[in-house]
């Protein structure tokens, strides 16, 4: 077993023999296998999974899929039928909390009882014992027979046992909040503090939102077999469109009446435990208030309104609102931190937020509408009043479906369906056709001269000989210039990379230097330059098959559109900017030292690590020969490139890479390291940005390759920058990337 895998699960099987009688399994201790008295129950078959070092595996399903026998294997409290299981590592379970405790013992003596079923020595448990006893809040009974204690109690301390022994695997089942509300939220923190320090987790749970944002793997059962293993944002709108097909099948035809006014006063009740919960909520269609309201598809302005209370500057609270339709099934939901919006909370707790959704795009029919309250991140769920309203909803026309996407019909004028069809079909007896104006071809060495002209032209800047060469060092041909006679009038570069897709090595292109001469811009025709450069280099050069199998880049937005508007492109990903404040002091554990070309040999390895945490994903190679090309090969560089080390092993942790951006501050371009290491490496980078004598580190990154920093908390903004692909040679096959990219802003050349 491999030295990085905690667990190692090659076909697991997991059956019971049920016995009708006593009798019946009497005669089959007597038949031994010559004949079979009972019948067969497979709670799971065949499940094979790897759960490496570091990572959150979640794991989902419905009630019945084995998801339970699955953990209880993992536990060693149940024994598999055949197959292998492989742990490296000490296991603490949150499974039935308590459920190892003695009654008869005390508080103290169940926490050394418990410690020791998983391995802890006595001794250790003394250095814990006043950590478990405060954060369980029992000291007062800790020497009391646990028979006496409350549940709450009880539950307490099973779970300030489980979380204080430091194990190297938690396995967690339905259990990331328990006890009252104080208690809840902090074993919520306790928890996502163990995530954040890069403990291996394993989590069951029917909290779907909480399973996609905590867990960066999860495995699918249904009736005790894999359904699918992968990224959580692909496999978990599989298994929510599965869930909404069931209750389809499952809904009465009639939808049931809600009574709003009926249901609020349990939930206030209900919730009143909490420090932090609803007060009251109102929903209004055009000004109009009530349970059930009438509103118009396309016209009606529908506000929710939402009064709560919470512990005076505890914390930022975020609010959602949700809408079901009239068989549950999940329609939309928005949640306020999203879009970087907390409600104020004033001296006393209170606080009210409003949501407006104007022109309601749903069409015809009854959906429900709900809120919930939720800490600053969307986890961890005080309260919620759901449903609090109904809404039927009436509309004019025929359109059929759930809501009215916003859209906008385009027809081609005369002009350029005539040019389009001239393109592409031979007119007979007709006038002869005058040769095309311009011509694409793959440019050569020979062109290097025109190029530099044309590149000042379109950016109002000058490039170095010494840098086109070295940008474009590794392609047969820098890409396809287009000519106007002898002149240079547009040029689409491609630069090739190496990178890892969904985990197979293929050799992509990053398109740059896209540029058309400035009097030439205007022509957006299917025979103009800029559509020529384009589908030139694309029919010949990207596809399946050809020589680069994907194409990127990072046009702006204006760019984007023409391109997919003339079906050059389609839309792949985004780039947004994440923002951190410079930080003073430098960190106890970590060092950092600029790298030199002598140690480039370092980088390997963590790259090695760092792929490993991809395998769903596309990001190009970060191997030590990059690099070097990259940041220490580049004419002119002026990079910052740090070795980020463990101060007492001297271990390398990662490689970042810095540059400063005058006033904007300082920007970091890549960092090489494992994804468990990469929130200790932004620290490192903002204290870095401090010594620069900055006030801001910031960074572009496509959205997958910000989500592995979320816990540093980055002040995310948009930019006009997108991802396209090629739309030439198969569109599907570049959408099997999309919203996939792992990139920075060193897979690039913009700034």
């Amino acid at each position: 077993m491999s030295s990085n895998l905690a667990v190692h699960a090659s076909n697991l099987r997991k059956s019971y023999h049920l016995y009708p009688n006593s009798t019946a399994r009497l005669k089959q201790i007597v038949a031994g296998e010559k004949r079979r008295y009972y019948r067969e129950f497979v709670a799971l078959e065949d499940v094979s999974f790897d759960l490496m070092k570091g990572e959150v595996l979640g794991v989902i399903g419905c009630n019945g899929a084995g998801k339970s026998t699955l953990l209880q294997l993992l536990c060693g409290t149940l024994a598999a039928s055949s197959g292998t299981l492989e742990v490296n590592g000490r296991i603490a379970a949150l499974l039935e909390l308590g459920a190892g405790f003695n009654p008869e013992f005390s508080g103290r003596e169940n926490i050394y009882l418990a410690a020791a079923v998983i391995g802890i020595k006595r001794s250790e448990v003394e250095i814990l014992m006043d950590d478990i006893i405060d954060f369980a809040g029992i000291r007062t009974f800790i020497d009391q027979p646990v028979k006496t204690y409350s549940s709450g109690m009880y539950v307490r301390l099973a779970f300030s046992v489980a979380t204080s022994v430091d194990p190297d695997i938690l396995i967690i089942d339905e259990a990331l909040s328990v006890g009252d509300g104080d208690f809840a939220r902090r074993s919520f923190d306790r928890i996502m503090a163990m995530r954040d320090a890069g403990k291996t987790i394993l989590f069951c749970s029917h909290a779907l939102y909480q399973v996609e944002v905590l867990c960066s793997r999860v495995i699918w059962l249904n009736a005790g077999k894999v359904v699918e293993v992968g990224a959580p944002d692909i496999v978990v709108p599989k298994y929510q469109n599965y869930l909404d097909q069931l209750s389809l099948k499952k809904a009465p035809d009639t939808a049931p009446e809600v009574d709003v006014q009926d249901s609020a006063p349990e939930r206030v009740e209900q919730a009143v435990a909490s420090r932090t919960r609803l007060l009251a909520t109102r929903v209004s269609a055009d000004g109009v208030t009530g349970p059930l309201l009438n509103v118009d598809s396309d016209r009606t302005t529908l506000r929710v309104e939402v009064d709560f209370c919470t512990t005076p500057f505890s914390e930022d609270i975020g609010v959602a609102v949700v809408v079901h339709t009239a068989s549950d099934m999940l329609v939309s939901s928005c949640g306020s931190w999203n879009e970087g919006v907390f409600p104020t909370v004033d001296a006393q707790g209170y606080g009210s937020i409003a949501l407006d959704f104007n022109a309601l795009p749903l069409l015809k029919g009854r959906y429900t509408l709900g809120v919930l309250l939720f800490c600053e991140k969307g986890l961890f769920l005080h309260d919620e009043a759901d449903p609090v309203c109904t809404i039927d909803v009436s509309q004019t026309g025929v359109a059929r479906g759930l809501v009215n996407l916003p859209h906008q019909w385009e027809a081609s004028s005369c002009e350029e369906l005539i040019e389009n069809i001239a393109e592409t079909v031979a007119v007979p007896d007709a006038s002869p056709i005058k040769a095309p104006r311009w011509r694409a071809i793959d440019a050569q060495a020979i062109h290097q001269e025109n190029l530099l002209g044309l590149f000042n032209d379109a950016f109002g800047h000058s490039t170095s000989a010494a840098h086109w060469q070295w940008k474009y060092r590794f392609a047969a041909s820098p890409g396809t210039l287009v000519l106007d006679g002898d002149r240079a009038v547009a040029f689409n570069g491609g630069m090739p990379r190496k990178a890892y897709i969904q985990g197979a090595l293929e050799t992509v292109v990053q398109m740059g230097d896209v540029m058309v001469a400035p009097d030439q811009r205007g022509i957006l025709t299917r025979r103009g330059p800029f559509y020529l450069s384009v589908m030139h280099f694309f029919k010949a050069q990207v596809g399946p098959g050809k020589n680069y199998s994907l194409a990127f880049g990072f046009p702006n937005a204006r760019h984007a559109r023409l391109g997919v508007k003339q079906g050059l492109y389609c839309q792949v990903d985004k780039i947004v900017q994440a923002r951190w404040p410079a930080r003073a002091g430098r960190s106890l554990m970590l060092g950092s030292k600029q790298l030199e070309a002598a140690q480039l040999t370092l980088i390997d390895p963590l790259w090695a690590q760092m792929q490993a945490d991809t395998k769903t994903l596309a990001i190009c190679v970060r191997d030590a020969q990059w690099i070097e090309h990259r940041y220490f090969n580049k004419p002119h560089q002026d990079y910052i490139v740090l070795r980020v080390f463990h101060r007492l092993t001297r271990q390398t942790r990662g490689v970042i890479v810095l540059k400063p951006q005058g006033d904007d501050g300082v920007e970091i371009l890549d960092i090489i390291a494992p994804q468990k290491h990469f929130p200790s490496l932004i620290n490192i980078a903002q204290m870095a940005t401090h010594r620069l004598g900055q006030k801001w580190l910031f960074g572009w990154f496509s959205p997958q390759a910000i989500r592995w920093s979320e816990a540093t908390g980055p002040i995310i903004e948009e930019t006009d920058v997108v991802i396209p692909g090629s739309a030439v040679n198969d569109e599907t096959w570049s959408l099997r990337v999309k919203e996939r990219w792992w990139l920075m802003g060193g897979d690039t050349d913009f700034k």
